[in-house]
């Protein structure tokens, strides 16, 4: 069992206008759309993982540029195999770290044949929360081991030899038709827990990027209970480009206070010229 050092957490935000679990409702809300795409034929894991690919996001509250995300993929060799690696780094801008500070990082190996996770280590730090999990799996022994470096919890968790966290679901679904996907509710393991994910499809819509122009998408609503992850009160809704490969465009959150907006900024390593190719203005 290979976990991380033990990080430190710091120092907790005196100004807590923005619930605590929004910064990682935007990361969660940014992949559920950023990994879907419509079937077609049978389904090719390789193709779910495009190495090179970054996709960058700006956060807004209340009208104020708040954080910034950046979701990257690659390629890594670990214990002699050739692993995917998702990296999603999400921090706040300095001139408003004083109203609500944001330093998160989250790391998942996945097998590229099997679409499986092998290891999800998760870095929050956003407010008043503060998580460091590392998640190992074992799908040939059926089980997962969890650890909590900050309540030194550590567990075995039973598992199905098919069972994915989010990230490794949402990439591994990148061929899948959305229609099918919204239509299921999916069992992941996420903090330890095995938890249910739903998706709603609701109307078609354009969004407005300041790169792109006017994008066409499809209007999504997440449905699911993990702590930290989704909203339990107010309402996320986010919209994903029909433009192939599917990346998110927007997120709007309601939240305790006001509202918090998430925009695509640009895209790169797609290998798509609709995304490599920013609007002349």
């Amino acid at each position: 069992m290979n976990a991380f050092n033990n990080s430190k957490a710091g120092a907790k935000s005196n100004h807590p206008p923005i619930q605590p679990s929004i910064a990682l409702t935007i990361v969660v809300c940014l992949l559920c759309a950023f990994g879907l795409q419509t079937a077609r034929g049978a389904t090719d894991y390789s193709a779910c993982f495009i190495p090179g690919e970054t996709a960058e996001y700006k956060a807004s509250w209340m009208g104020l540029p708040i954080a910034w995300s950046k979701a990257t993929t690659d390629t890594v060799e670990h214990n002699g195999r050739e692993l995917i690696r998702i990296r999603m780094v999400s921090k706040s801008y300095k001139t408003y770290a004083h109203i609500y500070k944001v330093d998160d990082v989250t790391e998942v190996l996945i097998d590229p044949k099997t679409a499986l996770p092998v290891r999800v280590d998760l870095q929050i730090n956003e407010g008043p929360l503060f998580k460091s999990h590392l998640t190992t799996f074992y799908h040939d022994q059926k089980v997962a081991i969890f650890q909590d470096r900050i309540s030194k919890d550590i567990r075995e968790v039973p598992i199905e030899k098919t069972t994915q966290d989010l990230f490794s679901f949402i990439y591994s679904s990148r061929r899948r038709n959305l229609k099918t996907l919204a239509g299921q509710t999916h069992k992941l393991l996420v903090d330890g827990k095995i938890y249910e994910l739903g998706l709603k499809l609701h109307k078609e819509d354009r969004i407005k990027l300041s790169e792109y122009g006017k994008v066409e998408c499809f209007e999504f609503e997440p449905i699911a209970a993990f702590d930290g992850f989704f909203l339990r009160k107010g309402k996320v809704m986010f919209w994903i480009s029909k433009q192939s490969p599917r990346m998110v465009t927007c997120i709007q959150a309601k939240i305790t206070v006001g509202k918090v907006n998430v925009k695509l900024e640009k895209v790169s390593g797609s290998g798509d010229s609709f995304w490599e190719k920013i609007e002349e203005k």
